[in-house]
């Protein structure tokens, strides 16, 4: 057996027993991009892994919180021009064959591949947070578009992966080697999915219509047998693509087309059901007669799909869209119909920058549906072993036990789904969407119309009990007319289910059901992660002095909490909590890089940005903003109506914060009280090199300075006075100074005393 592929690290063999790394749980990702190709896949524990840059994070996706950061190690050789930015991720499957991978058997199924675009494909640790296994790609120099895992036996699983625009291979985790390759030229692969109700079967897709359908019955390449299908759609966008794209080139289909895209999904409830989307068709499939069941296009104003997710509990198709919504599709009962029931924005417009981001990725989270289903099977068991009127009364005590299960009611057929989006600005959305189930509904307004039978002396009570037996029916009809969604095949729904008792209809209160049932359907945003928004430019730290002192106060004193400022590639200030490794808070606070960042005190920052006007005549267009961490209020300041000769170069900030000099490139400094509205309060046209502020001098206290006299012992409010105007003449007092050397050598230093500024040498 040969050594792995040369481009991976020289010290990991094939199995590589690597040691952990502690500084890597301080590290906080930057955030994901279209280079990073939309990948993203989630755990049945529910533990989101999406890459980040050259790096995979890894999100608890019900605290939401980052768990931690697993950078992929750079390549031994930098022959390839492309950065080695992390493409696909796919957790392993749970039967994996644990001795392959781990020594610790508690966490060996923490494991994760990844692939990147330089082609390298590694099997994470999440424990070690580093490879364990390099697979051998010697014979592939392109990037890689997707992976899928796939059953090859009892215990085994085989690896898929997409090679560039049209090389698909299988390899086996035990070898890390290649067992199988099929090339699909001249066709773009796109997408790998493997199969529910068949984990030895997988699809792969293409961008043209190219449908691949592989069956893996061993690890020998005898024992892969394929079948090439073809599903039709219009291609006249992608020709004019390829056209404009470099001529026979093999990256794969996202880096050439980052805009065009081609998924499906299987259906988790109809065996051999494809739904695949393209970027303006919605196909629904079916493998069994190689036909196409249901096609329709998306109307006008709508954006490209962006991806195909399956509801797991009901029968709803959830499709993102390039431009930042979701669109929900229900199944027409007894048909392969589906049909465009809600569009929801996963981008609010609220506190959102300017340009808008993009939402890179979606997933469904599986946990949920599982503990749905669960409590499905215990509720119908709790029901169908009701007690007998002659049970003793212990069973009758044991009937009355709360289940854990009983929040889960039949006559609440809201359908709830939770969906992770992630947005290229650093974002990681948790979303609940409801829906409303109509076939589940449909029971449960039979069995409120049973109460119709009931009869009551009180009049009031038979004038309550008709009106919601017209409600419930006129819900009936409601859902039976609108019902596109299932929990079961239709052959399994018997007529009693669908079938009413009372015929009474009320055009008020058919409204009235309408607008509740419309109501329930939605999406709304139960949890928010935020990463860094962008490529860092600027840092900045508070003063020592000041996290030392002004935490302090009373007896008992705050904790200082270490605060670091980022300044981004985006225009964004992100504010960051070093000792929980989180961003705290982040603020849209420029259009264009921030090039320059300073504290003001400890919940002020400054910060500064420039763009050119013209390039031939020169002129630029400063900006600097004030930006209040309490408030999130953003201040510009020193705002000119006509560009400016020389653009800033840096900014200096008085320990207090109070103090601000602006330097400019060859032209004079300036010096800013930086009060409520900032007041400029000198211009120093002197042939400066550097500049920086001296550390404050510390003051005596108050109380040493106060001269205790018998009228302020014996009046409180007087001593408090005086104390007061003490503080306040120390604080006028308190002076700052700045040093400074010239172009002639020369040394000086300046002192800011309230207004005033006096040179002293």
């Amino acid at each position: 057996m040969t050594s792995p592929r040369s481009s991976g690290p020289p010290p990991l063999p094939i199995h590589s027993p690597t040691q952990h790394h502690d500084s890597w749980d301080c590290m906080l990702p930057g955030p994901p991009s279209r280079n990073n190709f939309g990948s993203a896949d989630i755990s049945p524990a529910g533990l989101l892994a999406f890459p980040s840059g050259s790096s995979v994070s890894i999100v608890d996706s019900r605290s939401m919180q980052l768990i931690t950061a697993i950078p992929m190690p750079p390549p031994s050789t930098t022959a390839s021009s492309l950065s080695p930015f992390v493409t696909s991720v796919r957790w392993t499957p749970l039967p994996l064959h644990r001795d392959l991978l781990s020594t610790e058997p508690s966490t060996s199924h923490l494991h994760l591949a990844a692939a990147d675009r330089q082609g390298r494909i590694a099997l994470l640790d999440f424990r070690l947070k580093s490879p364990t296994i390099w697979f051998d790609t010697s014979d592939y120099k392109f990037g890689v578009q997707d992976l899928c895992w796939v059953r090859s036996g009892p215990d085994s699983y085989l690896l898929a992966a997409i090679h560039g625009a049209s090389a698909l291979s299988l390899y086996s985790v035990s070898t890390a080697r290649c067992v199988w390759k099929y090339d699909a030229s001249p066709e773009y692969l796109s997408c790998i999915r493997y199969d529910p109700f068949d984990s030895r079967h997988f699809c792969v897709i293409g961008l043209k219509g190219f449908l691949l359908s592989v069956q893996v019955l061993g690890e020998k390449e005898s024992d892969v047998v394929i079948k090439e299908l073809r599903i039709g759609t219009d291609c006249t966008e992608l020709l004019k693509l390829e056209r404009d794209a470099a001529a026979g080139s093999s990256s794969p289909a996202s880096a050439m087309f980052p805009l065009y895209n081609a998924k499906f999904a299987f259906s988790p409830k109809w065996r051999h059901i494809l739904f695949v989307t393209f970027p303006r068709e919605l196909v629904v499939f079916d493998l069994q007669y190689e036909a196409t069941l249901f096609s329709t296009s998306l109307p006008r104003g709508c954006g490209k799909f962006l991806d195909v997710l399956p509801d797991p509990d009901s029968e709803l198709l959830y499709c993102p869209h390039l431009d930042g919504r979701l669109s929900t599709w229900r199944r027409k009962e007894g048909e392969q119909v589906h049909v465009m029931s809600a569009m929801e924005e996963l981008l609010p417009s609220i506190g959102t920058s300017v340009p808008s981001p993009s939402v890179l990725a979606v997933v469904i989270c599986q946990s949920d549906s599982i503990l749905q289903n669960v409590a499905k099977l215990c509720s119908d068991v709790r029901h169908s072993h009701s007690p007998s009127p002659h049970a003793d009364a212990e069973a009758e005590a044991e009937a009355d036990i709360v289940s854990p299960f009983d929040s889960f009611d039949e006559c609440h057929p809201n359908s709830s789904t939770h969906l992770i989006s992630i947005s290229d600005d650093g974002k990681v959305w948790n979303w609940l969407v409801t829906a409303e189930d109509t076939q589940k509904d449909d029971t449960c307004v039979s069995m409120s119309t049973d109460i119709g039978g009931l009869r009551t002396s009180d009049s009031n009570t038979d004038q309550m009990v008709s009106s919601t037996n017209t409600l419930a029916s006129e819900a009936g009809k409601q859902l039976d007319y609108a019902n596109t969604s299932s929990g079961r095949p239709p052959s399994e729904i018997s007529e009693p289910d669908l079938s009413f008792k009372v015929s009474s209809l009320n055009s008020e209160s058919s409204k009235l059901v309408h607008n509740l049932i419309r109501d329930k359907n939605g999406i709304s945003l139960v949890g928010q992660l935020q990463l860094l928004s962008s490529a860092v430019t600027m840092l900045a730290v508070p003063s020592p002095s000041l996290i030392a002192t002004l935490a302090r106060g009373g007896n008992y004193p705050a904790v200082a909490v270490p605060l670091v400022a980022l300044g981004t590639q985006s225009g964004t200030i992100d504010v960051i909590d070093i000792s929980a490794n989180s961003v705290s808070s982040s603020f849209s606070v420029h259009n264009s890089v921030v090039r320059g960042l300073r504290w003001l005190g400890n919940s002020r920052l400054v910060s500064f940005s420039y763009s050119q006007v013209n390039e031939k005549s020169g002129g630029y267009l400063n900006r600097l903003v004030v930006t209040c961490l309490r408030s999130g209020f953003n201040r510009t300041f020193r705002v000119l109506q006509k560009p400016e000769r020389a653009p800033i170069r840096a900014l200096r900030a008085s320990s207090s914060g109070r103090y601000l000099l602006i330097l400019f490139r060859d032209a004079p400094v300036e010096v800013w009280a930086m009060t409520k509205t900032p007041i400029m309060l000198r211009s120093l046209a002197l042939p400066f090199t550097v500049l920086e502020w001296t550390l404050p001098t510390v003051p005596r206290p108050v109380k040493e300075r106060t001269t205790m006299t018998p009228d302020t012992v014996s009046s409180p409010t007087k001593a408090s006075l005086s104390d007061t105007k003490a503080q306040e003449g120390n604080q006028e007092e308190t002076s700052e100074s700045f040093a400074f050397a010239l172009v002639n050598g020369a040394l000086g230093v300046f002192e800011v005393h309230g207004r005033r500024i006096r040179d002293f040498r």
